[in-house]
């Protein structure tokens, strides 16, 4: 009888361990998940913010590369390129990592102060420089922040 109940319990007690482990698996996955969607609202708040920011004269530059934003300022009267390249949205800060016109869409991507990185598609208005739309975020590879001196 005595070998019966020990398998027994061995039995239940591996059970039980195995229900614990998907368990905690489980809570895991729904963690990360959750942290995945706190950054994608993150970003997508940055690019709500850059899309805003091309609201005044700074819509010029949406013609060019953020490269040439330099040389385009002299195109573009009244434009601050320095507008688009950073700013804040609630406590997090953004800047710019790139933005590339390409036709009636633009690929924009952002960074997050905590070097979490997402790329964007912008729909441009055909007709003057201008975002009629923004889709959702690609998150890309985070970049590790180095530590100020």
């Amino acid at each position: 009888m005595l070998p019966l109940a020990l398998t027994a319990s061995a039995v239940l007690l591996l059970g039980s361990a195995s229900i614990h482990t998907l368990s905690l698996q489980k809570r895991l996955r729904s963690n990360a998940s959750h942290q995945r969607e706190r950054v994608a609202d993150q970003l997508r708040a940055a690019a709500q913010a850059f899309v805003v920011a091309t609201g005044g004269h700074e819509a010029c530059l949406l013609q060019w590369p953020s490269l040439d934003w330099p040389a385009a300022v002299h195109a573009c009267d009244a434009s601050d390129p320095s507008q688009l390249s950073r700013g804040e949205v609630g406590e997090m800060q953004w800047s710019l990592l790139d933005w590339s016109p390409l036709g009636e869409k633009g690929s924009l991507r952002l960074q997050l102060a905590d070097g979490r990185i997402g790329r964007f598609w912008l729909a441009l208005d055909p007709l003057a420089p201008a975002v009629i739309g923004i889709s959702e975020v690609q998150l890309q590879a985070r970049v590790p922040q180095l530590e100020a001196d």
